[in-house]
């Protein structure tokens, strides 16, 4: 199927997201739709989808006017979406999330796709025990298995390893072939090059000429490290049924400083991640050392950051790889989402909330739902929440995911004031942090720490 968009306008309270945007999407290819962040690109994949209806303008498949007012009439027309955030249910397995809402037809479609996409994989582990990596394919699944004619993928390889990334394209490349109109959402040209037959790149809601994307600009020296206090993780480990083994990890956040960890999901970095924000510390063991204040028995399971000030006088901010539903919530407003943890300190929320937008310098208004946020958007937001009370410890998880590079030099700026001012932080990921602002580095290999 073609897919043809005409004059869709969009516009979030003061801010227009798209302006006049014309598009068109030929069956058999793969289109990447490029810009940096902001440009509009989730929002029009929105739009395909009937998650959002747009102000004005026409959607036509093989020439033919289509409306959607739902994501469900999308379907009904062959057409699919894999989000950003895998819209999967933690407490269901694979199988579950696969089989719920599917019609009984495309059942039967569900060996031959997990097949191919999660081969090895247990379809009866449950989502909450997956990486990112495997939700996101176990996500792709839900979509393929409807047998769409147009898929779209937001950000697909966000948290793929490089093998992975090609696994990927090989096999879009076979169903575009085989008559597949596949529209990939990206912040990279490289890929899109090398993976993709058109480039349509967008900027402030408008198509434009294909524009080199800016790089990452490093000016950076590192701290002497003139304060010893650290945190200290010892001996480390996890075992759980259907998921990587976590072995004796070893590393420590030093004031005024900030160290890096990372690897891949499938080497248990996910995992990590969960026990060091204590959203799952069950089956581990190891301790945690607060700079000889508190120290932590994993294995007692009472470890919380958020209460350590009452432990320790430490204060703590984390931002979560899953900034959607862990950091956030779609339908909370975006000034529900970024004053709720400060409602009883704070009288005027509202008030709290205006300084938020301004310094992230995020344009979008205080009652908008923040599903409309796009993944650099929230992100900026729920770094100055996170800021604002000046904590000692930044738990920071893939901080730069999905934005633009000018935003990516600003906060790892910030970051670096922080920890100039003292401040222990501690920076968790799979993507490209850049090395050169870290004091410290740790490399997570297949469930194994080193220190580089």
């Amino acid at each position: 199927m073609n897919l043809r968009l005409e004059k869709i306008n969009l516009k979030y309270s003061s801010k227009i997201v798209l302006a006049d945007l014309d598009l068109y999407f030929e069956q058999g290819k793969i289109h990447a739709l490029l810009g940096e962040n902001g440009a509009g690109k989730s929002s029009t994949a929105n739009i395909i989808c009937g998650e959002i209806l747009p102000d004005s303008g026409s959607i036509f498949i093989d020439d033919k006017p289509v409306v959607f007012k739902t994501p469900a009439d999308a379907i009904n027309k062959k057409i699919s979406y894999v989000h950003q955030t895998p819209m999967l249910a933690e407490s269901l397995s694979i199988k579950e999330n696969l089989s719920v809402g599917i019609k009984k037809q495309y059942l039967k479609n569900m060996t031959a796709t997990t097949d191919i996409w999660l081969k090895n994989i247990n379809l009866n582990t449950k989502t909450k025990q997956l990486g990112s990596d495997i939700r996101f394919f176990a996500a792709l699944c839900s979509a393929l298995i409807k047998n769409p004619e147009i898929l779209i993928l937001d950000e697909p390889t966000a948290l793929l390893s490089s093998l992975q990334k090609d696994f990927l394209f090989e096999n879009l490349r076979k169903m575009a072939d085989n008559g597949m109109n596949i529209i990939v959402i990206t912040h990279n040209m490289d890929e899109a090059e090398n993976y993709c037959d058109t480039i349509t790149y967008l900027e402030n809601g408008k198509v434009c000429d294909i524009k080199e994307l800016h790089k990452i600009n490093i000016d950076y020296k590192k701290k002497k490290n003139i304060n010893s206090e650290r945190i200290i993780f010892e001996n480390i480990c996890c075992r759980k049924k259907d998921s990587i083994e976590l072995k004796n990890l070893n590393f420590f956040i030093q004031k005024g400083c900030i160290s890096l960890i990372k690897g891949l999901t499938e080497d248990g970095l996910y995992l990590l991640e969960n026990i060091i924000t204590a959203m799952d510390v069950k089956h581990c063991s190891g301790t945690i050392h607060f700079s000889n204040r508190y120290t932590v028995n994993l294995k007692k399971n009472d470890f919380n950051p958020r209460i350590l000030r009452y432990k320790t006088g430490f204060s703590v901010g984390i931002i979560p790889t899953n900034k959607k539903f862990r950091g956030s919530n779609p339908n909370l407003s975006v000034e529900q989402m970024l004053s709720a943890r400060f409602i009883e300190k704070e009288k005027n929320t509202s008030q709290l909330t205006d300084i938020f937008i301004e310094k992230s310098k995020v344009n979008i208004s205080k009652t908008e739902k923040s599903k409309n946020l796009s993944g650099g958007m929230l992100q900026k937001l729920l770094l100055e929440r996170e800021l604002h009370n000046n904590p000692e410890v930044l738990i920071l998880c893939n901080p730069l995911q999905g934005l633009d590079v000018d935003s990516c030099n600003h906060i790892c700026k910030k970051i670096n004031s922080f920890a100039e001012n003292g401040a222990y932080i501690l920076v968790i990921s799979s993507g490209a942090f850049p090395s050169e602002y870290c004091d410290f580095e740790f490399k997570l290999t297949n469930g194994t720490m080193e220190q580089l």
